[in-house]
C-alpha cells in the first residue's frame, strides 16, 4: 500500500479556550458521629457506583480518573513498551490509519505486545461545526464499558461520511454499537441517553490538547513519535524493536 495520505486540511488543530449532662452530651456527641460516619458511607458508596457508570463525574472502564485516556489492555506488563494513539472520530487520516493498522494495534494489545493507549480528541467540532466527535467519542466509551472500545471506534471509521462535516445520526451510531457486538444494547442506549461519559469526553479531549499534539492520528511509541508509511508490518517491527 502507498504512503498514508496527510490529515486533510481542515483537519488542523482549531484553537480552543479550547472545577445536658456531661456523660449525656458524651453520648449525643458519639450519636451524632455515628450517623455522620453511615452517612458519609452512603455518600462514598454512591460517590463510587457513579465514578464506574453514571453521572457527571462518571469515567468508563479503561480510564484510570476522569479524563484519562482510555487503556485498552491495562494488564499489560511494566516491561512492553506504551503506544498512544491521539485519534479524532471525524479525521478522514485516521480512518485510513484504523483501516491499515486497526488490525495490528488491536493484535498488540490482546497479546500485550504493548500496552494501547488511545487519547480521544474532539477538535474537528470546532472546525467543522457540529458535535459528531463528541457523540461518536461518547459512544466509545460506552462501549468501552463492555470491552469494544477499539471495535467500536474501527466501525466509526468503517461508517465516516464521504462528505467531511456530515457527522453521524443517532440510529448510524447505535449501529456502530451493534455492528462492534457490544454484549447488552439496552445498556450502551442507556449510557448514550444518559450522557454518561460527556464530562469524561471533554476532559480527555482537553488532555490531549496538552499534550502537544496538533494534528491526528499521531501515533507515539514510548513517547517518539512514530512516521508510518502504510506498511502494516511495520508498526509490530516498531514495537518489538522497543520491546526490552
Amino acid at each position: 500500500m502507498g504512503g498514508m495520505p496527510r490529515p486533510d486540511a481542515s483537519a488542523k488543530l482549531a484553537a480552543t479556550a479550547p472545577r445536658r449532662s456531661r456523660s449525656g452530651l458524651a453520648i449525643i456527641i458519639a450519636a451524632v458521629v455515628f450517623v455522620a460516619v453511615v452517612v458519609a458511607v452512603v455518600i462514598g458508596a454512591t460517590t463510587s457506583s457513579k465514578s464506574s457508570g453514571g453521572g457527571g463525574t462518571a469515567f468508563p472502564k479503561g480510564a484510570a480518573s476522569l479524563g484519562a485516556p482510555m487503556v485498552v489492555n491495562p494488564e499489560a506488563p511494566a516491561s512492553v513498551p506504551v503506544l498512544d494513539v491521539f485519534e479524532d472520530p471525524q479525521c478522514p487520516a485516521c480512518a485510513t490509519m484504523d483501516k491499515v493498522y486497526g488490525a495490528a494495534i488491536a493484535e498488540l494489545a490482546k497479546s500485550n505486545q504493548a500496552k494501547v493507549v488511545i487519547h480521544t480528541m474532539t477538535f474537528l467540532d470546532t472546525n467543522l461545526k457540529n458535535d459528531a466527535s463528541v457523540r461518536a467519542a461518547m459512544g466509545a466509551y460506552c462501549a468501552a464499558d463492555q470491552g469494544k472500545f477499539l471495535d467500536y471506534m474501527s466501525a466509526v471509521y468503517v461508517g465516516q461520511p464521504q462528505q467531511e462535516g456530515v457527522g453521524w445520526t443517532a440510529p448510524q451510531l447505535e449501529a456502530f454499537a451493534m455492528s462492534a457486538r457490544v454484549g447488552n444494547l439496552t445498556t450502551w442506549q442507556q449510557c448514550v441517553k444518559d450522557k454518561t461519559y460527556q464530562a469524561h469526553t471533554a476532559a480527555a479531549a482537553e488532555a490531549a490538547l496538552k499534550e502537544g499534539v496538533n494534528s491526528t492520528p499521531t501515533l507515539r511509541l514510548n513517547g517518539n513519535k512514530l512516521t508510518l508509511t502504510g506498511n502494516v508490518n511495520e508498526l509490530a517491527e516498531a514495537v518489538k524493536a522497543a520491546t526490552k
